[in-house]
């Protein structure tokens, strides 16, 4: 997002109020929350841009600011201009303070030190995948929900990015289930892969997606200890997680077993209908895949017993399998975001055998659910 400034007055710098607040609310991700280091809740005016930064996450968004440093809380000023009447706002330092001029009103806010402000900057970067802005919002969509925030193996808490055989992955997983999604990109590369954490793969998103139908892409870079993302007037900044992501490539079953293709909003309402009368001790739901259909089946000594059909657009090999509803409800949920066709093809071999749904018309989106105990 680019801020153009309309003039220059020796008493400071005039902007358009709208393009200014629309940049601290591109950056507002990164702004830090109250803990131990309360400058970081502030934003850096300087050398053409707008940062904020909490130290493992950092957005730098295109601003047309060229005069001194100029550090400013970042909720206050973003409060004044949403409730201020007029088009444009004067920025005015004035010692240790910033007065802020909208028409007729005023705000006097105290200001720290710019130099005191711990931005960092990426080590040496080496180019991964350059990603149409579309196709990165979709393939991260699809896999996140999978992550798991809450686990002791911080891998589990990222998205992997890989690069090999020519192809390009993203991948999640938490130990239980998996989704991985194919992207197109355009450069030859070396293989790599990097574990980037979810929030900060989501902001990427986040951004990507205001990007939809323009044609632009994401250039993607990463050092030892940081990825880079680069998009039309913004770039993120991220730690990335270090351990050792699960070989994902075995988690996905090598079997002759013919997909059933089911529409997705379908499948979704009958797994929560089914679900109702699960609880945590009594999670699972019997899914009995036949050439008529699909018959769920829950059942807890608390709730009750649920029995729920869905129809198939195509039959495939029956089969039985015991699976987590949440998990089946979480993956649909996010194929149904992604606008492509309605259907999900799903396979399993039998109660102990993992379910493995595919969905894109170059199967560029795969998910794996491994299985409850059928005795459970």
């Amino acid at each position: 997002m680019t801020t153009s400034t309309k003039r220059r007055k020796s008493a400071g710098v005039t902007m358009d109020r709208q393009q200014l607040l629309a940049a601290l609310k591109d950056v507002a991700a990164a702004v830090g929350t109250r803990g131990p280091k309360p400058i970081l809740q502030n934003v850096l005016l300087h050398d053409g841009l707008i940062t904020a930064t909490n130290l493992e996450l950092r957005i730098d968004c295109h601003l047309d600011w060229h005069d001194d440093p100029l550090l400013l809380p970042h909720a206050r000023l973003k409060s004044i201009l949403e409730t201020a009447a007029g088009d444009e706002v004067t920025l005015t330092r004035d010692g240790a303070a910033c007065r802020v001029e909208i028409g007729r009103s005023e705000w006097r806010l105290p200001v720290e030190d710019a130099v005191e402000f711990p931005t960092w900057e990426a080590g040496k970067l080496t180019a991964l995948p350059r990603i149409p802005c579309d196709q990165f919002a979709r393939a991260v969509r699809s896999v996140s929900y999978a992550c798991d925030n809450e686990s002791s193996r911080f891998a589990l808490g990222a998205v992997q990015i890989e690069v090999q055989d020519g192809e390009c992955t993203l991948c999640a997983s938490d130990g239980r289930r998996l989704s991985v999604a194919l992207v197109e990109f355009d450069q030859a590369l070396d293989p790599v892969e990097v574990l980037v954490p979810e929030h900060a793969i989501q902001q990427m998103a986040v951004i990507a997606m205001k990007h939809k139908g323009d044609g632009t892409a994401v250039q993607l870079e990463a050092s030892k200890s940081e990825i880079v993302a680069t998009f039309d007037g913004q770039t993120v900044t991220a730690r990335l997680i270090e351990g050792r992501f699960p070989r994902w490539r075995d988690v996905f079953p090598d079997r002759d077993a013919t997909e059933h293709v089911v529409e997705i909003g379908a499948l979704l309402s009958a797994t929560r209908a089914a679900a109702v009368v699960t609880t945590e001790q009594s999670k699972g739901v019997d899914y009995t895949f036949t050439t008529d259909g699909i018959t769920l089946h829950g059942q807890s000594s608390e709730s009750g017993e649920s029995k729920v059909e869905c129809d198939i657009v195509t039959a495939g090999t029956p089969g039985t399998v015991k699976l987590d509803p949440r998990f089946v409800a979480d993956v649909c949920r996010a194929l149904s975001s992604l606008d492509g066709e309605p259907n999900v093809r799903l396979s399993t071999a039998g109660p102990g055998d993992a379910v493995v749904l595919t969905f894109g018309e170059d199967d560029e989106y795969r998910s794996v659910i491994m299985p409850l105990d059928p005795s459970a």
